[in-house]
Formats: structure tokens, C-alpha cells, sequence
């Protein structure tokens, strides 16, 4: 993929997440402090009330790590012309020091990273995660994939293109999705909190400090964000993402270190506001020796789009055959 094709599909991206935005590629804005012109590959502009809410994309086509001298360039390019975000994407990533110097710096800015690796096996664009009755249709955030191997306590991961699911707990960068079936001791959000924590501040890693902050704008359910720190996890936190739909709670679980808390959060509110719920039934003609030959390749609880198919099976199923 040239540099073109790895621009057009960020834009892409941005436009289906800004529908009513004006979208500019190639912008051209004067800086107030440079009073000179300055390029932008992506400007997004959003008018909210009388305000025009303006986003700079800057698009890092490299082979290496994008440096802390390149990010402080970014830095002076976003303050100079004034927008209100700036978002560096780049397909390998940044080095420690360039993290660190967004991160503290006062600028909104985030580094996020779109890679075009080749999918590996169970990997897709969406997926869907299911338990009993119940299933969601799941859209992974920017640059992310699902990955739906099965894994004991989880429904599905997500995490950055291009990385193994080694390397993205290793980074402490992923995302995996549970739900809760309604029913006693939680049958709601503010009971299932109740329920959580009666546990999360005991334990062998017990928590420190919970606090919530607002979910994501949906006309159809309510949202909750939970942040979670831990007592042997200093400097990163858990943010669970909460879907109340009818009959389960959709929870959505982010873990991510402070310096790319803000990049993370909002791939966290992604799949928060994509997420669509679904009634899963089950074809009783097929024989249960049919499943358990399925069951030996197939995850058992998540279904990537790319590989869906007729009669697949719940996690509940599976483990009463074996």
C-alpha cells in the first residue's frame, strides 16, 4: 500500500465517523503565531451550535517508530493553527519519548497507529460475541481488530492490527467483552456496580480507587464508564464500558496506561456506541455429533464476520457436550 491508498483509507474512516462534518483533505490554514500558511493532510470540521469544532489529521506513512522530534512538530503545527484536536496516525507506531511528550503536554493531541498487516487466523473486522440468548454485533475501533479465539472468562478481544494477542497484553494496549445475563444478585447498571464492587476492592490486586464518568450518547439504552485503578498497576487503569440492552449488560473492558489513556478511551467509546445486540436461536436437527466435529476448530464464543456461517453453536452449548 502506497502512501495515497493509506490516506484515502484514513479519510475513509473519519468520514464515516463525522457524516455531517465538512471534511478537507490536503487543507491549507495560516498559523497565528507563524503567520504563514501550514498544510494539513486531513482538516475536519464540525459545527456544534455557533461553534465550528475543528480536527487536524496528520497522516505518517514511515517503515520506523514516529520520534519525539516529529511529535513536537505536531505539537507546534496544532497549537499554530489553532484547532481544537490533532491526531497523528502512523502504521508502526512511536517510540517511548514520543508518547511521553504528547502525553504531557498540554495540547490535545493523540497518536494513534493504522496498520495493514495481514489478518492472522480468527482475526476480523467485526464479530460476534454471544452467550446463551444472547449475542452483539461488535465493530472494532480504528486500526483494531476482533480477535475471537476462544479464551477461558471472555467473549472476545480486541486489540491493534498486525500484533498477536501476546504482544497486545504484553503492551497492556487491548480490549476484551463479557455480558452479564439480568438476574439476581444484578438485574440492572447501578445493582451490577453494586455487585462488582462488593468484590474488586478485595483480592490479591484489590482496587484503590473506582470512579465513573459519562457513557456515550445513545437515544436507545443507557451507558455507564467505569475507571478502576489497582493497587499493583500504578500508572494504567480499567475502564469498562457498560451497554444496558434488554435481558444482558453488554461490558466492554479496556485496559491501557495513563500516557495513551485518552487514544484508548475513545476507541473504548467506539465500540460503546456501535455495539447492536441480537437474539441468538439454536437449529435442534443438528446432531450433537455435528457440533462436537464444528467444535474442534471453531471458537466457541465469538464468530469473526469474515468466517460466519450456518449453525454455529453458544459457549453454554459446547461445554454441556463435552
Amino acid at each position: 500500500m502506497d502512501w495515497k491508498e493509506y490516506e484515502r483509507e484514513i479519510e475513509g474512516h473519519f468520514r464515516s465517523e463525522y457524516p455531517s462534518a465538512r471534511i478537507t483533505d490536503d487543507a491549507k490554514l495560516v498559523g497565528h503565531f507563524s503567520n504563514t500558511e501550514r498544510q494539513i493532510d486531513l482538516l475536519i470540521e464540525e459545527q456544534i451550535c455557533d461553534l465550528t469544532f475543528r480536527i487536524a489529521i496528520d497522516a505518517k506513512h514511515h517503515g520506523r517508530k514516529i520520534d519525539v522530534k516529529q511529535v513536537e512538530e505536531f505539537l507546534g503545527l496544532v497549537r499554530d493553527v489553532g484547532v481544537h484536536t490533532g491526531i497523528m496516525i502512523a502504521p508502526e507506531g512511536y517510540t517511548d519519548a514520543a508518547i511521553e511528550r504528547a502525553h504531557k503536554d498540554d495540547a490535545d493531541v493523540i497518536l494513534d497507529v493504522l496498520n495493514f498487516k495481514e489478518l492472522q487466523q480468527f482475526h476480523g473486522f467485526g464479530a460476534i460475541p454471544y452467550s446463551g440468548q444472547h449475542g452483539a454485533l461488535v465493530q472494532p475501533p480504528f486500526g483494531w481488530v476482533v480477535d475471537g479465539a476462544r479464551r477461558p472468562g471472555t467473549l472476545a478481544w480486541l486489540y491493534e492490527r498486525g500484533l498477536t494477542f501476546d504482544d497486545a497484553t504484553k503492551s497492556h494496549e487491548f480490549m476484551y467483552i463479557n455480558f452479564w445475563q439480568k438476574k439476581e444478585p444484578a438485574h440492572d447498571l447501578p445493582s451490577l456496580f453494586k455487585f462488582q464492587e462488593s468484590y474488586m476492592y478485595e483480592g490479591s490486586n484489590p482496587a484503590s480507587e473506582i470512579t465513573f464518568i459519562g457513557g456515550v450518547p445513545r437515544t436507545d439504552v443507557p451507558t455507564a464508564i467505569r475507571i478502576s485503578r489497582f493497587k499493583y498497576h500504578p500508572g494504567m487503569a480499567e475502564y469498562t464500558g457498560f451497554v444496558d440492552f434488554d435481558g444482558f449488560i453488554f461490558m466492554c473492558v479496556l485496559f491501557a496506561p495513563d500516557s495513551l489513556a485518552a487514544k484508548n478511551l475513545s476507541k473504548l467509546r467506539f465500540v460503546m456506541r456501535k455495539v447492536l445486540p441480537l437474539k441468538v436461536t439454536y437449529n435442534t436437527r443438528i446432531r450433537p455429533k455435528d457440533l462436537r466435529e464444528e467444535a474442534k476448530t471453531a471458537p466457541s464464543h465469538s464468530v469473526p464476520q469474515k468466517k460466519i456461517k450456518a449453525g454455529d453453536y453458544s459457549h453454554d452449548l459446547d461445554e454441556k457436550m463435552k
